[in-house]
């Protein structure tokens, strides 16, 4: 499970006696509450990705000591097979015994959303997680769908395997392999096999189940498809071998996939490579969520702990930002401009704005307009180019369009909310 990349705490300013938060930055005298409310976090599962970090200040300690004085008793932790996490406001149990590297990996600054429809959506998708299912979860670029995923396993200790389909991959190969060798020729099993078969052992002896994470499985041809039928039966899974034997998939696996299209082609023309899916495939997911895009007030916290130049530098860029990106999705989604302006778009205008500020040491009247080219040029034509830049002009200090006149930018706080 790899770390979320610690924010650097400035200690030289001895009158800021507040502890940080080493994953958003926030300060408070205590941030036990801070974690579950925002990141949900219990303080042992912040403290196992960063060791040592301060969680209560010098003057909160200072108080508890003098309003309580010492009984000689003192609070243990949890028994290592008692930890659980809260994860989407459910209470979920974390495999102390599966080791970090056998997860996948946190992703950077990771926010359980807290607003939107993407907080009603993970909230249903983490219940059927938590119970079990095979789900399938679709959506547009950029809607958080791999990342879900990937929380849950690193956040949880769920033993997890990924793979991902291309057009021209051979996906029995991650069953079996016909391999030749100094004997002659012979069948080797595959990587998904074995952990639908054995499942995962873990440090203390136990065997448990996998999170088998098939990704763009929309992009998957009728023959690559195929390969699942007999893995999702609803009666065993089971998986065929190629001299007619056939395995039992271990009771527990979960077979989850991710997808930009709900398995019926994409309508949009935008996923050229997206195929129809047989419907008896797709009827053997036990549960289906389509995802939508992050709400502002969760995206914005994560940007601003991504890059923290811009709100040391330029904070006023977030709120133009967020109008921006708001105005670009509504209007995709409305079918009004042709294109995408996914969180990775986001991070990319943001990031080149930070990388700007971060060489030249000063910061340019037109930033935001300037740095907008990393995400307008790879639109498909010129007229959506146009259009894009006409949808964030209104919200941009000197507009994306020309450095006119700046009076018709908005103040208001960002209350609409795609």
């Amino acid at each position: 499970m790899a770390k979320a990349a610690a924010i650097e705490v400035d200690t030289s300013d001895l009158t800021d006696r507040l502890p940080a938060c080493r994953i958003c930055g926030h300060r408070a005298h205590w941030l036990g509450d801070h974690l579950v409310e925002v990141h949900s976090l219990s303080l042992d599962a912040y403290l196992t990705a960063h060791p040592k970090a301060p969680t209560a200040s010098a003057d909160l300690m200072d108080r508890l000591k003098k309003d309580k004085p010492s009984s000689g008793r003192r609070d243990h932790p949890p028994a290592v097979d008692r930890l659980q996490i809260s994860f989407a406001g459910i209470d979920v149990r974390v495999n102390h015994d599966v080791a970090v590297a056998d997860c996948l990996s946190l992703p950077d600054h990771y926010r359980i959303p807290q607003y939107g429809n993407l907080k009603a959506d993970i909230e249903e998708a983490s219940i059927s997680l938590a119970c079990g299912r095979s789900i399938y979860i679709w959506g547009l670029p950029g809607s958080g769908k791999d990342a879900f995923f990937h929380a849950w396993s690193a956040m949880t200790r769920t033993p997890a395997k990924i793979f991902q389909v291309e057009p021209e991959a051979d996906i029995r190969s991650w069953f079996f392999s016909h391999e030749i060798g100094g004997d002659g020729s012979y069948w080797e099993e595959g990587e998904l096999l074995t952990a639908l078969r054995d499942g995962y052992t873990t440090s203390t002896g136990r065997t448990i189940p996998y999170l088998i994470l098939i990704t763009d499985f929309d992009r998957a041809t009728k023959e690559q498809a195929e390969s699942l039928r007999l893995v999702m039966d609803s009666i065993e899974g089971r998986v065929k071998g190629p001299h007619g034997v056939t395995y039992k998939v271990m009771p527990g696996t979960q077979v989850v996939v991710t997808a930009n299209t709900a398995g019926g082609g994409d309508s949009r023309g935008r996923m050229v490579s997206a195929n129809i899916i047989d419907g008896s495939i797709l009827d053997r997911f036990e549960r289906k969520y389509e995802f939508h895009w992050m709400d502002w007030r969760d995206e914005e916290v994560i940007v601003k702990a991504k890059f923290p130049l811009l709100v040391e530098r330029c904070p006023n860029v977030f709120p133009q930002v967020g109008h921006a990106t708001n105005a670009l999705r509504t209007a995709i989604a409305n079918d009004d401009l042709y294109s995408e302006f996914s969180h990775r778009a986001l991070c990319g205008w943001l990031g080149h704005a930070q990388d700007v500020i971060s060489l030249s040491g000063k910061v340019p009247s037109n930033l935001l307009k300037r740095s907008s080219r990393v995400f307008l040029d790879g639109m498909p034509d010129e007229d959506t180019r146009e259009s894009a830049r006409h949808l964030i002009d209104p919200h941009l200090r000197g507009g994306a369009v020309d450095e006119g006149d700046t009076s018709h930018i908005r103040k208001d706080k960002l209350n609409d909310q795609f």
